[in-house]
């Protein structure tokens, strides 16, 4: 009697358990679930140049508020716009650097490159005969 006690506990344990670990492991990737970021690897350059905005603001509010003068703004604001101005300029690199991979364009009819033989299979992937993919 002890021994089904301890099963059905242990079973019922498991059931209790099971959805949040499996929760748990589903969604711990860092992507997001509705597909990829084409520009994830810009958001830290990007997160960057808000930030520096922000500070700007902040210091343009001071200034507007007649916290800080003419001179100060300008002593203090420099440093942001020239750290602004290093960010757009790595932000435009790391755009320019990203290349977009061309899909190959499949012809319906094609020879295969392994062995030679056509192939008249419409959107095949590999050889019939040798099994060669039709990309290699």
């Amino acid at each position: 009697m002890d021994f089904l006690l301890y099963l059905y506990c242990l079973v019922f344990g498991i059931i209790l358990i099971a959805p949040f670990v499996l929760f748990h492991y589903r969604f711990r990737l860092d992507e997001s679930p509705f597909g990829k970021d084409e520009d994830a690897h810009l958001k830290p350059i990007a997160e960057k140049k808000r930030n520096l905005l922000d500070s700007l603001k902040d210091i343009r509010s001071d200034f507007d508020s007649g916290k800080l003068t003419e001179e100060e703004f300008q002593i203090q604001s420099l440093p942001y716009i020239e750290a602004l101005d290093s960010v757009e300029l790595e932000l435009k690199t790391k755009k320019t650097n990203v290349t977009v991979l061309n899909t190959p364009k499949i012809n319906e009819n094609w020879t295969c490159s392994n062995c030679g033989s056509f192939v008249a299979v419409p959107n095949a992937r590999f050889c019939p005969n040798c099994g060669t993919s039709r990309l290699a």
